[in-house]
């Protein structure tokens, strides 16, 4: 978040902030040890954790339908009042809440033009309403992309970020396609509904997408303290949940009884409104397991460094311990320092593997992101068979965007997924495995959606009265004149009982044609419409998918680039310590022996405090 600052990882989660100190300790002496023996490259490369660690944030999503809670319960768990509340106010735009030391809101607005960066304006906190909410903004109507909101609470210090989302219209809507697209880069997902009734199908359905997308969910009904049947409801939502095989909690809560226990500092009312269990899950659940993943990247990372380190030392020690290893050693280091110098090879199998997984994946990625328009395209036409479109275009608008939006995010999702493997891959080519996979992260392009003009609108037949009546006089006056006439012939006049019931058939006959010729013509319309969109959104995402995927196979290809350069100095440093005991004195041996001891005690030392933050990492889970 713009405007806020955040501490350390330290801070992440309370139950393990004593190990979390530890992790910071550990990756500080390795920068040390690095610095001190010359490798600035491991040291660039334990910056670069340091930095990740030292900027957390945990971004947890709060959807759910409209007037469901959302806001109230964010602002519940932070003590404050940061998003507008009322009966007859919606969020239109989404709200981040993080940490800042002074309170602080920065609306983000559209760029003026699609290459340029949003707009960024410092704005009175106070000022929240008229932004976010569909009464001061309505429609958006400011083009605002997000709030970001920065206030000083001890939940928040970690770097916990929960993100008020937009309920206009429900989880159905096309307001839901900003919370979607950033499901694959959220932490988590709070889906909020009311204690009025079970879950509905928009909501069952939306979790289902959450699940893949999402590493965790949690549900929580609000409104306990005004529906007393509210306990049925959570065992009914728990049912729905276990019978989709949706691991989420239902947490039941009540803004009301949160707010009056803060006013009273009653601590019993305050258990029951629910929001200490939803806090802990918070904490004990999700923050927690973002301190599990640094630690385990300390870890990891820590430990490759020290194995690098460890390398020369352990060949000179040999060395100077027994002299006649001289031959054999040496061998070994050679092959190992070949290898590593072939791992720079243009031609290097990691090299291929990388360059042959993406231009697989380029392909596949491609084809099924054509598969999933076209099967939404057929799935537009079929519904648009069925209705008329003039009288149901909002609804089918609020299909399309949101069935657009869902494939995009699960196509991202596919290619993130795709992607890490493929680093795993490429990874077990080094023979520093430990911490070498590159970070995949991948979000929908959402920003780019916005961009694209939306479906053209589809009108309901206008056609009056009087139309109607015209259509129905211009298809029965040739029945009359014609009867009329053949009339005329057997001594009747023009205008006879007969004349007048066959004008009156071809007259309802001519207004059905002329119904159906405008539905045909309006479902036309909407198909050409929906089919328009979807095509225009599949080119969009198309070239954004393919230039998202060419700059993550630069950014991992430079990253195996320089774990290569590392251990090719690893094991060039190595020769050449075993070459420099080779031509030292042998009454140096026993002096140069304690000085290796020495340091390669610190350095397994550090070692044994990596491996020790990875057996609490595992231990966490």
């Amino acid at each position: 978040m713009g405007a806020t600052t955040t501490p350390s990882i330290a801070a992440a989660t309370r139950p393990g902030g004593s190990v979390e100190r530890a992790a910071l300790d550990t990756l500080s002496l390795a920068i040390q040890a690095s610095d001190a023996y010359g490798r600035n490259d491991l040291t660039q490369r334990l910056r670069q954790v340091e930095q990740r660690l030292t900027d957390p944030h945990v971004r947890v999503l709060v959807v759910g339908e409209f007037k469901q809670g959302k806001s109230s319960l964010v602002n519940g768990l932070v003590n404050a009042r940061v998003c507008p509340v009322d009966d007859d106010v919606a969020t239109s735009v989404p709200t981040a809440v993080g940490y800042a030391e002074q309170p602080t809101a920065v609306a983000v607005r559209a760029p003026q033009q699609p290459d340029e960066s949003p707009v960024r304006e410092q704005v009175d906190i106070d000022d929240i309403a008229e932004h976010v909410s569909e009464l001061g903004n309505p429609g958006n109507e400011q083009r605002l992309w997000a709030f970001e909101v920065g206030i000083p609470r001890d939940l928040l210090r970690g770097g916990l970020v929960l993100v008020d989302t937009p309920g206009v219209g429900g989880l159905g809507s096309a307001h839901s396609a900003t919370t979607i697209g950033a499901l694959p880069s959220a932490d988590a997902v709070v889906l909020v509904s009311d204690a009025s009734q079970e879950f509905t199908e928009p909501e069952l359905a939306f979790l289902d997408l959450a699940r893949e997308l999402t590493p965790t969910v949690v549900c929580v009904l609000t409104k306990t303290d005004f529906y007393p049947q509210w306990r049925t409801i959570v065992d009914l939502d728990r049912g729905h949940l276990a019978s989709r095989g949706i691991d989420a909690p239902v947490l039941p809560s009540s803004a009301t009884l949160r707010r009056l226990a803060l006013d009273r500092g009653d601590r019993e009312l305050n258990r029951e409104s629910g929001y200490p269990a939803l806090v802990a899950t918070l904490r004990d659940g999700v923050l927690a397991d973002v301190a599990r993943l640094a630690r385990s990247s300390v870890a990891h990372n820590v430990a490759a460094v020290t194995e690098q380190l460890v390398q020369p030392f352990e060949a000179a020690r040999r060395l100077y311990a027994d002299p006649s290893q001289a031959a054999e050693l040496l061998a070994e280091l050679e092959a190992a320092r070949d290898r590593a110098n072939a791992l720079r090879n243009q031609a290097a199998r990691w090299q291929q593997t990388l360059g042959d997984g993406f231009s697989d994946l380029a392909a596949d990625a491609d084809h099924e992101l054509r598969s999933r328009t076209r099967r939404l395209a057929k799935q537009a036409e079929d519904g648009i068979a069925e209705v008329d479109p003039g009288e149901v275009w909002e609804q089918i608008e609020q299909w399309l965007y949101r069935a657009v939006t869902e494939e995009i995010a699960a196509h991202y999702a596919m290619v993130t997924s795709r992607a890490r493997e493929l680093s795993a891959e490429v990874a077990t080519h080094f023979a520093d495995q430990q911490g070498t996979n590159a970070a995949v992260d991948l979000t929908a392009p959402i920003e780019v959606l916005r961009q694209i003009d939306p479906a053209a609108r589809v009108e309901a037949d206008d056609t009056g009265t009087g139309g109607k009546a015209l259509t129905a006089m211009r298809g029965s006056y040739g029945g009359v004149m014609m009867v009329g006439m053949l009339g005329g012939v057997v001594g009747l006049g023009m205008i006879n009982p007969i004349s007048l019931g066959f004008g009156a058939m071809l007259g309802r006959k001519a207004l059905k044609d002329e119904r159906e010729r405008a539905l045909n013509q309006r479902r036309a319309q909407a198909r050409q419409a929906c089919r328009g969109y979807i095509d225009e959104v599949s080119f969009v995402v198309g070239k954004d998918a393919r230039d998202t995927l060419r700059r993550l196979q630069r950014t991992l290809r430079d990253t195996f680039t320089t774990r290569a350069e590392e251990l090719q100095r690893s094991t060039a440093g190595a020769v050449e310590a075993a070459q420099q005991a080779l031509r030292s004195h042998e009454s140096e041996h026993q002096a140069k022996l304690r000085d290796i001891d020495a340091e390669l005690a610190r350095l397994r030392d550090l070692a044994a405090r990596a491996q020790r933050l990875t057996a609490s990492a595992g231990a966490a889970r």
